[in-house]
């Protein structure tokens, strides 16, 4: 696998982007007219969609507009919550102040065209949030399905990301500290994990039953021989109450084309931060202001609703001295033994 691939496959873990369920054209499905006193604004739900039954019980809920409407609102009865707008205006959300009950009926409400028109959408929450029934998540691993996520940010490198990757995403879970837990992802194929490639530590996750959450933290990861600087990395999501799998996972972060315009030169042809700006500029993609020094080559990440169901292997941990990024399978060195640094 050349470098760039290397690359590309762990990133795609926590800097895939575009846009799923985007579509805010059209009626709402059950509500929703074409607009009353001269207004034409329609709507259509996004998150959840009209009638789900396994809405992420800490997702914001989101209703796509044909137009943008400063009037439009989104309550839900019995939730305190804050009203936002998308910054082109096209998606009107609903923040809950709290995360909703577990497997619950909800009824939202879009009042929009100035208070004209107003349409319901009924969903119910998945069983995600209900405590594990007792079951060892020690020594579980995980396969992320990056194709069933959603890509939010930055728009438009989802599909150069993911047509790159050739390997799957797994993450494990190391030790179930009780209010903590160890965890290491991973790159593999078939269920299998690729040992000639470095396993990639998390920072310590804090675990309230059935919660985890990673950082804000900055960290760093091995790919190839380069380290990769995260800044601000963000990972969370909720284990399902036999540990079979978890969902609502979350991915966030910042990351520095400083950082990786030496481990993309073979791709771009070129080792130059900017370069790596330009490309990103032609998915529509601009470099803000880093946090570190204010300079215009960071890129803020986010996917969400990502599921991962179990896999019957358990996760080693694999540092940069017991493997080669250019051995083959067969000639893989055994994984030291002993905890990830």
């Amino acid at each position: 696998m050349s470098r760039a691939l290397l690359l590309l496959a762990p990133l795609a873990l926590i800097a895939c982007s575009g846009g799923k369920g985007d579509d805010t054209s059209g009626n709402a499905d059950g509500g929703g007219d074409d607009g009353g006193g001269g207004c034409d604004v329609t709507i259509a739900p996004l998150a959840p969609t009209a009638d789900q039954t396994d809405f992420y019980y800490r997702s914001a809920i989101e209703v796509g507009l044909s137009a943008a409407d400063a009037s439009a609102t989104i309550t839900v009865a019995g939730v305190e919550g804050t009203s936002s707008f998308s910054a082109d205006g096209l998606t009107a959300v609903f923040t809950p102040a709290a995360p909703l009950a577990p497997s619950t009926d909800y009824v939202a409400t879009v009042s929009f065209c100035d208070g004209a028109n107003n349409a319901d959408i009924a969903f119910r929450t998945s069983a995600l949030g209900t405590a594990t029934d007792g079951c060892d998540l020690t020594g579980k691993t995980f396969e992320v399905d990056l194709a069933a996520a959603r890509f939010v940010e930055p728009a438009g490198v989802a599909e150069l990301l993911l047509g790159q990757l050739e390997d799957q995403i797994y993450v494990g879970v190391q030790a179930n500290n009780g209010s903590s837990l160890d965890m290491i992802g991973a790159l593999g194929q078939g269920g299998m994990q690729d040992t000639c490639n470095p396993s990639i530590p998390f920072p310590p996750a804090t675990y309230a039953d059935p919660y985890f959450s990673v950082g804000p933290q900055d960290t760093t990861l091995s790919v190839a021989g380069f380290d990769i600087e995260i800044s601000n990395l963000q990972i969370s999501g909720d284990f399902a109450s036999d540990c079979s799998e978890f969902g609502g996972g979350v991915l966030a972060g910042e990351l520095d084309a400083r950082v990786l315009a030496p481990l993309v030169g073979d791709l771009l042809g070129s080792t130059d931060p900017d370069q790596v700006c330009a490309l990103l500029t032609g998915f529509g993609v601009a470099c803000e202001p880093c946090d570190s020094d204010g300079q215009n080559y960071c890129v803020g990440v986010l996917v969400d609703q990502i599921t991962a169901g179990t896999i019957n292997t358990v996760l080693e941990c694999v540092d940069e001295a017991s493997c080669h990024p250019s051995c083959a399978e067969s000639t893989c060195q055994d994984p030291a033994a002993g905890e990830c640094e």
